[in-house]
């Protein structure tokens, strides 16, 4: 017998009726229809029903507001700007959860960077799965790593996820976007019916991939698919536990084109190296499609790279730490250059010193550069497989404010990264070396080097 199950939200009895009388049936179909009411008229679900052949055979309440269930659920979904997920719950999508919070991610708006604060685990080894690593002097992890699972390593919040998309998958998202989000997608209903942890905590990283390729438009039909997942697994069941929602950061919305920071460290006297050897040499590792940029150079020679990479079309602002105060320059010579409006960089001064003077990795950057909307900069390796419709890494709000939803907790208008632990339903106490101050840039090069 062949089952067809329509997903609704509450609506009036007589076209109820006549839905369950007609919808998806011919024959010895059997009709299934899943309601979500909203008892209280807050906006939240408080109870799924499953109706078969016109009878509630099924029911599952909510947990109560402000509650504690004993099971919670935690899934993290790559890239996601919270303007995609607002327009979402307008049209009637992820009614199990409260209206959501704006997620501002640090600076730069980064996985590795924003996970790690979020989860508050021990940093990682750089802000990308490639770095640059100042005791050995030379650059390391990148797309090896990356294939032989070396980048889990580097990045202590991956344990966090009890699952997350095999290492490869990260790959063929360029060349089939669709077909990999709808296989991850597929893997997180299963996943979500077999647990039975007390805590559990799944992570699509496709969306992050489907943002680049395909842009705001696929964002959105991979949240519908995962929201229609989301509502049978509560509808059977699932409903009764704490459910969150949230992203790791936005998304820019629109083409981009490739920096040119060779070009602009050459015009300024400096060269683009592998390792810090010669006085004017500048380490760039190259990895994702982003909006950011993490130089390395000798102490003392920050000013002049900044000023060179900002001349260039393209950059936003340039950063650097002297002493105990956090300089920044911009093309235009502004006095004030982090002085912005801060509907489009939100919380920049906090972000900027946070991301200077306590970064979220063990090899921090001297110089980091927040590219403008429209421009990245990453792996020339990655170029010719990717359409670039988006990305993220810059202080510009699209990039960096994601999403935070709780099918529990009314939760505020915006929330920094660092606050999220709060609402994910478990203790997470920050590991030791996400106490501390971050190392000092500024340090003797290596033996062997002038």
């Amino acid at each position: 017998m062949l089952r067809c199950r329509v997903e609704l939200s509450i609506l009036p009895g007589a076209l109820l009726a006549v839905l369950l009388a007609f919808a998806c049936r011919t024959g010895s179909e059997r009709a299934e229809v899943i309601r979500q009411v909203d008892l209280d008229g807050d906006g939240r679900t408080d109870r799924f029903e499953i109706v078969d052949d016109g009878r509630g055979i099924d029911a599952v309440s909510a947990p109560e507001p402000g509650s504690d269930p004993p099971r919670t659920v935690v899934i993290a979904v790559d890239g996601i700007p919270r303007e995609i997920f607002d327009e979402l719950r307008r049209e009637g999508r992820f009614r199990a959860f409260f209206p959501a919070a704006g997620m501002v991610a640090p600076f730069p708006s980064l996985t590795d960077v924003s996970f790690t604060r979020i989860f508050r685990t021990e940093r990682s080894a750089g802000y990308e799965d490639k770095f640059f690593d100042r005791e050995a002097n030379r650059i390391r992890g990148g797309v090896e790593a990356r294939a032989a699972g070396g980048y889990k390593r580097f990045a202590p919040f991956h344990d966090v996820f009890d699952w997350e998309s095999p290492r490869l998958w990260g790959a063929f998202v360029y060349l089939a976007p669709e077909r990999v989000a709808i296989a991850e997608v597929d893997r997180i209903e299963r996943l979500l019916r077999g647990g039975r942890e007390a805590w559990q905590a799944l992570y699509m990283g496709s969306t992050d991939g489907l943002g680049h390729e395909l842009g705001w438009s696929a964002l959105a039909e991979q949240l519908r698919r995962l929201d229609r997942v989301l509502v049978r697994w509560l509808a059977s069941g699932g409903g009764s536990r704490r459910v969150v929602l949230f992203s790791d950061h936005g998304m820019s919305d629109g083409p981009t084109k490739r920096f040119d920071l060779q070009g602009s460290l050459e015009r300024g006297g400096f060269h683009l190296a592998d390792t810090l050897g010669e006085a004017r040499d500048v380490v760039a590792p190259a990895y994702g499609l982003i909006g950011s940029i993490h130089l390395y150079t000798r102490c003392g020679v920050e000013a002049e790279v900044a000023r060179a990479v900002v001349s260039e079309a393209g950059a936003d602002f340039a950063v650097w730490r002297e002493g105990d105060r956090v300089v920044a320059v911009d093309a235009s010579g502004s006095a004030t250059p982090l002085e912005r409006a801060p509907d489009e960089y939100p919380d920049l001064r906090s972000r900027v010193r946070r991301a200077l003077f306590e970064p979220a990795v063990h090899n921090p950057a001297n110089v980091i550069v927040s590219l403008e909307d429209g421009w990245h900069w990453g792996s020339s390796l990655f170029e010719p497989f990717v359409s670039m419709e988006g990305t993220h890494g810059s202080a510009r709000r699209t990039s960096t404010v994601g999403f935070l939803a709780s099918n529990v907790d009314r939760l505020p208008e915006t929330v920094r990264a660092g606050e999220v632990h709060r609402w994910l339903g478990r203790e997470l106490e920050p590991a030791e070396g996400a106490r501390s101050h971050g190392p000092s840039v500024c340090r003797p090069p290596p033996a062997g080097r002038d």
